[in-house]
Formats: C-alpha cells, sequence, structure tokens
C-alpha cells in the first residue's frame, strides 16, 4: 500500500480525534483564528493566527477548507496536503466531507478515507459531556444527515457510538501494520 495520507470524517463527536490519536501517526495541524487556550501550543496543535491572516489564505487559494465556529475560522491549508503529496511521510487528518474530497482528489488512492459513524443521540452525549450547551450541540450537529451521508465516499466506516468506542480503537489498532506502522 502506497498511502500516504489517512483522512478521519464523520460527524461532530463522534470519535474521529480519539480515533487519530489511537492510530498514532504525525498529524497534519491545521489553522485557527481563535487565541491558544491553556496548554496550547502554535504548531503543535494549530497555527494560531489572525482571522485576516486565514481570510487573506483562503482569497489567495492556499486553503483546502475552512469553516466557521464560535466566531472564529478553522482550516487546512492546500500546502500541508501537497507537502504529504510529496513525500512528508504517512500522516493523518480530520476533514470535513468537501475538504476530504479536494484530499481524495488531489491523492488519488494515497488517501486512505476512514469514515467515523456514530448515533446522533451519542454524538449529543459526548457534546453534553464535553460541556457543550444546547445551542452548541445544535450548531455542531446541523450537519450531521449530511456528515452520516458523505461517509459513502469512505474506504472503511468504523462504528464509534453506543459504547463501541473502544471497538473501533481495536480496528484502527488492526490498521497499524497494514499501513507498515511499527
Amino acid at each position: 500500500m502506497d498511502i500516504s495520507l489517512v483522512v478521519f470524517q464523520g460527524p461532530s463527536a463522534s470519535g474521529k480525534t480519539t480515533l487519530q490519536a489511537v492510530l498514532g501517526l504525525s498529524r497534519i495541524v491545521t489553522w485557527t483564528s481563535r487565541a491558544p487556550r491553556d496548554g496550547e501550543t502554535d504548531g503543535v496543535d494549530y497555527h494560531f493566527t489572525e482571522r485576516e491572516t486565514l481570510e487573506q489564505m483562503m482569497n489567495e487559494g492556499k486553503m483546502l477548507e475552512t469553516s466557521e465556529y464560535r466566531g472564529h475560522l478553522y482550516g487546512t491549508s492546500l500546502a500541508s496536503i501537497e507537502d504529504t503529496a510529496g513525500g512528508a511521510g504517512l500522516r493523518s487528518i480530520v476533514l470535513d466531507p468537501s475538504g476530504a474530497r479536494v484530499a481524495k482528489a488531489l491523492l488519488g488512492d494515497r488517501a486512505l478515507m476512514l469514515g467515523v459513524s456514530a448515533a446522533r443521540s451519542e454524538c449529543e452525549a459526548r457534546l453534553l459531556a464535553r460541556g457543550s450547551d444546547a445551542q452548541q450541540i445544535a450548531a455542531r450537529l446541523a450537519g450531521y444527515d449530511e456528515e452520516i451521508a458523505a461517509l459513502e465516499s469512505c474506504d472503511l466506516v468504523i462504528r464509534s457510538g453506543e459504547g463501541a468506542l473502544e471497538r473501533a480503537s481495536e480496528i484502527v489498532l488492526a490498521l497499524r501494520p497494514i499501513l507498515g506502522i511499527k
């Protein structure tokens, strides 16, 4: 297998980031216009920058995908995907469906698309456990049905809901030798 990027996609709070961490690959660091939280490091957790800088990057076509959440921009630079295509080593990223489509178009079979599925009620419960209020949950899950429908284009869909996150982690760990990860 000549895979250079593992893309996780699925609804908010479905377990994408958890499973990405279980896989243990270097992850592509994305961008945000929000300020760092305690313990976050620029270039490790996110590339922290001003909103105007991200807007300029968007206008110049330098962003693969962007979204706005709670008044802040988040996104993935096209350069980070191109670096991966250029042989920067096996990496992983969490993308929304539109970003996943672009990454797949750029990388073809070198992108392994992993969908992560969980019931809406499970996602709601996880968001509640993280301290989100009803309005925040509604905003994060507004695109739930579209996110689930987009999983059809994934190479593999892993169910992580209804207490199945541990099993989903085992499945992701089983992928490590296939991907050449020790």
